[in-house]
């Protein structure tokens, strides 16, 4: 059986549409990045076959930096074909700021039910 993101991952790159790319990238960013590079960076532009992102501070500006072929061959290796291949760091300030912690449920297990 097929996971979702898979079937999904088929399905937008037979359709060819920079909206539906960007789609992908941005739900599919912590998972191919990992959830600590994804909480300060984030995907904002797919044209050809270059990626723009940013960072939210010059020290991880700096980190992807040394990071491009990794990051390229992850987000290629997730989309399963060439999608990228050529990255461009743009700065990003309070663009890739993370939610507060009250509109972030990533930290709670479960949603309580009310009594």
């Amino acid at each position: 059986m097929n996971r979702a993101g898979d079937f999904l991952g088929n399905v937008i790159r037979r359709m060819k549409h920079p909206d539906a790319t960007m789609a992908w990238l941005e739900s599919a960013w912590p998972s191919v990045v990992g959830p600590q590079l994804a909480s300060h960076t984030r995907p904002l532009r797919c044209t050809g076959d270059r990626l723009e992102i940013s960072a939210d501070s010059k020290a991880w500006h700096t980190q992807l930096a040394g990071m491009e072929a990794d990051l390229r061959a992850r987000i290629n290796a997730a989309w399963g074909g060439t999608l990228v291949r050529e990255l461009k760091l743009v700065p990003g300030g309070a663009a890739t700021r993370a939610l507060p912690r009250e509109l972030d449920n990533s930290h709670t297990p479960f949603i309580r039910r009310r009594t």
